[in-house]
């Protein structure tokens, strides 16, 4: 597939430029026929993101989830008010943040041009992940476009008070591990070498600390190139390994074996996949289509794996519950509401009392982990910088008293 640049003319007349992607330039042509539009001009283009130096470093040229939710809050809105696509993108464009304005207008020139919400939102990646577009277009084929809408507007508002609760967390954390970094590196790097003399001609051996603080101080100054470029082949090899199956197979058996993480991410997992499961089946869309659909979101292999089984199970006449026995060991009470929905035929209700559940306990998981983590980091922290001052001290006042 490859990437063509073009610029064309919209059913109004207003003149679009952006790319497409599509096996030719025929092709590609053809396709923004196929969405009204009138090509005056197009040429192969380069695939991936624009250079470093064109980006805003800042992050303010990103939609992210806080931009998504309000516009498709107001969005919503104006839909259960009997606006039409148009009218409500037309309304919602002008108010929308910087980054997200030229995408909803390129979206309002799509739909009027012809392409549905779903279709027009796919061409832009970077703002409407594969989920979104996926539960829109089930929203559109069922008529429940609204409700799938504002059921969409809960379930990325939850997701995105996680992401923040989580950040604003790590802040005090984060600042306690920086001072700690910066407090040791002035003592091995000013305060030792500025002690060391004075233990020189005392005939007094320095202490452990001193004599570690200096070995460490010598042993960075010498090698500090190769320990640069050991970290750096060290983040290529992993950010290449990331995404192999059998590293992504190691990684998420470990993130379900680690006593802490297991809880946080078998919520994480479970609450996601709950939230995408109950949006599509209340918006009609027949339970293996959505479970095909939820799949690719999974993060970690083992639920995907889960999810994969259950999509065969259902194709063969089997129930969902039976689908997921895999996950068993980890969610036992969510397989049993699952079973519990399935027999009284309200599927999608339960799953979305079972996402809500699940959310709730990831946020107080998270804020038990911080509660603990943020002590034993100040302890641990306040002993190793006490510990090297109260033995610096100790060196200098020994000094002091064989000079008497």
């Amino acid at each position: 597939m490859g990437h063509f640049a073009y610029r064309a003319y919209a059913a109004d007349g207003r003149t679009r430029a952006g790319k497409v992607e599509a096996e030719t330039r025929q092709r590609a042509v053809a396709q923004l026929q196929g969405e009204g539009l009138r090509v005056f001009a197009i040429a192969p283009a380069a695939a991936g993101p624009d250079a470093f130096w064109k980006r805003d470093l800042f992050g303010r040229d990103r939609v992210n989830d806080a931009a998504r939710v309000a516009f498709l809050r107001e969005f919503g809105t104006l839909l259960g008010a009997g606006l039409t696509v148009d009218r409500a993108l037309r309304l919602t464009e002008r108010q929308a943040s910087k980054a997200l304005r030229p995408i909803l207008t390129d979206l309002l020139e799509r739909v009027v041009g012809g392409a549905s919400l779903s279709r027009a939102m796919g061409a832009h990646p970077q703002a409407f992940p594969q989920d979104m577009v996926d539960i829109v277009r089930a929203g559109e084929a069922t008529g429940t476009l609204t409700d799938v809408i504002a059921s969409l507007t809960a379930s990325i508002a939850r997701r995105d008070a996680v992401r923040r609760h989580l950040a604003s967390a790590m802040i005090y954390p984060g600042l306690l591990v920086l001072m700690a970094i910066g407090t040791i590196a002035m003592i091995v790097g000013v305060l030792v070498p500025a002690l060391a003399p004075m233990f020189e001609g005392s005939g007094q051996e320095p202490p452990f600390a001193i004599r570690a603080a200096g070995a460490l101080g010598d042993f960075v100054s010498a090698w500090w190139p190769v320990l640069l470029g050991g970290l750096a082949a060290a983040l290529a090899l992993l950010a290449r390994s990331w995404r192999r199956p059998g590293f992504a197979a190691a990684r998420s058996a470990l993130a379900l074996r680690l006593p802490l993480v297991r809880d946080v991410v078998i919520g994480i997992e479970l609450g996601r996949i709950c939230r995408v499961l109950a949006t599509l089946l209340q918006a009609q869309v027949p339970v293996p289509d959505a479970v095909a659909a939820t799949t690719p979101l999974a993060g970690n292999r083992v639920f995907r794996l889960a999810l994969d089984e259950a999509g065969q199970r259902l194709v063969e006449g089997g129930s969902l519950a039976s689908g997921l026995g895999r996950l068993r060991p980890y969610a036992p009470s969510t397989l049993n509401l699952i079973a519990s929905g399935e027999q009284v035929n309200r599927l999608g209700s339960v799953l979305g009392h079972a996402a809500e559940m699940h959310e709730t306990q990831t946020r107080q998981r998270i804020d038990g982990m911080l509660a603990l983590f943020t002590p034993l980091v100040t302890v641990a922290i306040g002993g190793l910088i006490g510990g090297l001052i109260v033995s610096v001290m100790g060196a200098i006042l020994s000094v002091g008293q064989l000079a008497q």
